[in-house]
């Protein structure tokens, strides 16, 4: 089998997740774990985050509620966009599972196969214009939620701006969200559930936590951005992924030479080479190779060439021997390669790093 995997600390992801917690209490923590759970598991992230004290789970598809309830989990799991109306009919059979409303035929169509009380999320788009309805539609939406029968169990919104936290447009965000609830209020209707913070506004906007945060790519031990930093520091949060593989090969290339795929990279004297058998086809951008490090035997060494399909480069010296442990992604020794360090490098924001890793390397829970 190929030497090439990636891990998974569950037991930095439950650290993650209960800094959050006793962070924003007495507000509870929705653990965000679509897209696979940002490519470390959606199944074993999730049990990791409830066993830590997160309450709710929130997914983007059906399926993948779908799969968490498979997996042996009843906990109210949100869906973070609203379904289709062919697949209202799954969502109120998966139980517990609360559908994002924003649309009349949506709404009418959830109402059509739901029980009476049914609960239901009302998103309200306050300047991310992605989805939701305009704060000054709430209140109608809300009526006609009610009028079908259903239960407007919580309203929320999202923050477009939270990662660089001196923005003005949040504020403009808070005060839209805050008058679709007084709209709301003065009509005697008070969700049970408000939720707006990602987890930037977590760290760095105490004011959008309400009952109830969204967190997402902190759960998984990784800042939202540089300018958030500053707020994560204090937490001390873990990264739960690592990339590892070895050293499969070895040569010296002389002064002059080019390497990989269209000699982006040419060795200036008589370089030492180790091949490491992991490409872009398990999710490394190409570029990575250009502008990206690894650690071998504990030091960080540069990344030559862009990335192959199965396999990297990365420029060594006589200290690295066959079979020496890679690290891409992840600590040895004393250093570490964190997701937002490779992401600025390559001019990615993280999540992209996290999500783009394939399914070919396997995962290993530790």
């Amino acid at each position: 089998m190929r030497p090439t995997w990636v891990t998974v600390d569950l037991e930095a992801v439950a650290y993650n997740v209960a800094v959050f917690r006793d962070l924003v209490a007495p507000a509870e923590v929705c653990a965000v774990v679509k897209a696979d759970g940002y490519g470390h598991g959606a199944l074993p992230v999730a049990q990791a985050a409830l066993g830590a004290g997160a309450t709710w789970l929130a997914v983007a598809l059906v399926e993948e509620a779908a799969a968490l309830r498979g997996g042996g989990l009843d906990v109210p799991i949100l869906l973070l966009s609203e379904p289709r109306q062919e697949e209202m009919a799954e969502v109120m059979m998966l139980g517990g599972v609360r559908p994002t409303v924003y649309t009349e035929a949506g709404i009418r169509a959830f109402a059509a196969v739901a029980d009476p009380g049914a609960p239901v999320h009302l998103k309200v788009d306050t300047g991310m214009h992605r989805v939701g309805v305009r704060p000054a539609e709430a209140l109608t939406t809300a009526r006609l939620v009610q009028d079908l029968g259903l239960g407007l169990e919580g309203v929320f919104t999202h923050c477009s701006v939270a990662d660089v936290p001196d923005d003005p447009f949040t504020d403009r965000q808070v005060r839209r969200f805050d008058l679709a609830l007084d709209d709301l209020a003065s009509a005697g209707i008070r969700p049970a559930i408000v939720h707006m913070a990602n987890t930037a506004a977590t760290v760095s906007r105490p004011d959008t936590r309400r009952n109830l945060v969204r967190v997402g790519i902190g759960v998984y031990g990784v800042e939202p951005s540089t300018e958030v930093r500053p707020h994560c520091a204090p937490l001390r949060l873990r990264q739960a992924m690592a990339i590892r593989s070895q050293v499969t090969h070895l040569q010296t290339v002389d002064a002059g030479e080019g390497v990989g795929y269209g000699h982006q990279w040419v060795s200036g004297t008589e370089t030492r080479l180790a091949t490491v058998p992991m490409g872009y086809a398990d999710g490394l951008p190409r570029r990575w190779g250009l502008v990206g490090e690894a650690l071998i035997g504990g030091r960080r060494r540069p990344l030559r060439g862009v990335v192959s399909m199965d396999a990297l480069m990365v420029e060594v010296d006589d200290t690295v021997a066959l079979g020496d442990e890679v690290i891409l992604l992840g600590a040895q020794g004393d250093e570490m390669i964190g997701a937002a360090e490779v992401g600025e490098a390559i001019g990615l924001i993280p999540w992209e790093v996290l999500c783009s890793l394939s399914a070919r390397p396997p995962r290993r829970y530790l």
